[in-house]
């Protein structure tokens, strides 16, 4: 780097100085967020609490049980009644790190760990200084897909924050405090969908829109990752693997609770489990990711391509046989980008609403399981199909716009 003014280039001390002035105030800014994300995770659910820290992240919990049956050799995808693991298999070797140090460690690390990645992907998608501090925080703190995510433990955020953070330009923090990613593009994406099948979508969206490397390094990345935790675990991969060929999530009936807000979850609802109603609604899922793709490739082609990727990713969820309602963290990056005033209205409204609707959650209301879903009137079933269908309709409506939308360089 050379000075402007002086043509001189700054000195090894300047330069530390700099640096360490970058991480000084990123954890200025990181605290409240951090603060607010802890709250969020230990006193959202009942029983929990703050102060003594007792969170319930029982999907935390999940995965640290599957690391610890890695190690002693039993059967990670035979639950014996408790909540099931359905990763792959390399979600639970990548868990196994978590199971040395103290339970607590674990848990303030993770939820620092996903709060850090929350404000990366707010960053990249244009909130700095105090804004994001504050904006990280309400989002915390008032989104229900993202305040549940951390209170679960879940993985969410984190499959948000590795593909926007890979395929989405923008300021990156590592550069701010004096880091610098030298990976290549696709293999964050690649990773996500090693860790959780549904960022495989970024695969072919890369592919049609152009980024053919990127496309290449991100199904590379999934299948060698595949094939290490193969090698590692040859009878869980085989498992893992061969059940999901048969058409086995792991859930069993509770692909119809009212929190899986997924087309085919609604789809099935709606039919009440009428016969050859789940190959209709697998093929409505995939119809809706092929939508999906190619609504992200048209606005990516017209250079908006935080929009196609914030699209793409709420297809991903509303094309997943199962996306529960604490997954759509994709409403915060999705909100963010449609703050931009040189989009169509029309789509930023329908945008706006899907947005709110899935984050508001009214359909938590509803009464659930065993499946009492089946015995839902009319009134009931509707409240709880409004997220794919919104979903849907923000698709169809960004498909049309895009054909019209001419590019207009931000301000």
């Amino acid at each position: 780097m050379v000075d402007t003014q002086t043509g001189s280039r700054p000195s090894e001390q300047t330069t530390e100085r700099v640096r360490v002035a970058g991480w000084v105030r990123a954890c200025w800014l990181f605290a409240l967020p951090l603060l607010a994300g802890l709250w969020a995770a230990s006193t959202t659910f009942g029983g929990g609490s703050f102060q003594p820290w007792e969170p319930m992240m029982v999907d935390l919990d999940v995965y640290l049980r599957a690391a610890r049956e890695v190690l002693s050799g039993v059967p990670v995808y035979d639950s014996d009644g408790r909540l099931p693991f359905l990763y792959p298999p390399l979600a639970a070797l990548l868990a196994i790190p978590l199971i040395g140090p103290p339970l607590t460690v674990v848990q303030v690390g993770w939820t620092a760990l996903n709060v850090a990645l929350l404000m990366a992907v707010m960053h990249r998608l244009g909130l700095h200084g105090w804004r994001l501090s504050l904006g990280a925080a309400a989002a915390v703190l008032l989104v229900p897909p993202v305040t549940q995510t951390l209170a679960f433990g879940q993985l969410g955020i984190i499959l948000v924050a590795l593909v926007v953070l890979d395929l989405v330009p923008g300021p990156r923090l590592l550069d701010r405090v004096g880091l610098t990613s030298r990976l290549p593009e696709g293999w964050m994406s690649g990773l996500g969908a090693a860790l959780k099948l549904t960022p495989g979508i970024t695969v072919p969206y890369l592919f049609l829109a152009g980024r053919r490397r990127s496309a290449a390094v991100a199904l590379g990345t999934f299948v060698g990752l595949g094939l290490l935790a193969a090698a590692v675990l040859p009878r869980t991969s085989l498992t893992y693997w061969g059940r999901l060929a048969g058409g086995d999530s792991g859930l069993g009936g509770s692909v119809i609770y009212y929190t899986n807000q997924s087309v085919l979850g609604s789809w099935l609802r709606l039919t009440d489990l009428a016969p050859g109603s789940q190959l209709v609604g697998l093929v409505v899922s995939a119809l809706v990711a092929a939508l999906g793709i190619w609504v992200a490739v048209l606005w990516h082609r017209r250079g908006e391509v935080a929009l196609g990727v914030c699209l793409l990713g709420v297809a991903s969820l509303l094309a997943s046989p199962v996306s529960w309602s604490h997954h759509f963290v994709w409403v915060v990056p999705l909100a963010l980008v449609l703050l931009d005033d040189r989009l169509p209205t029309a789509l930023r409204v329908v945008g706006f609403v899907f947005a709110g609707y899935t984050a508001a959650e009214p359909f938590a209301k509803l009464p659930g399981g065993a499946d009492v879903e089946l015995t839902y009137d009319w009134s009931q079933l509707l409240l709880g199909s409004w997220t794919p269908v919104l979903g849907v309709a923000l698709l169809l409506v960004a498909l049309f716009q895009a054909r019209t939308f001419d590019s207009v360089p931000p301000r």
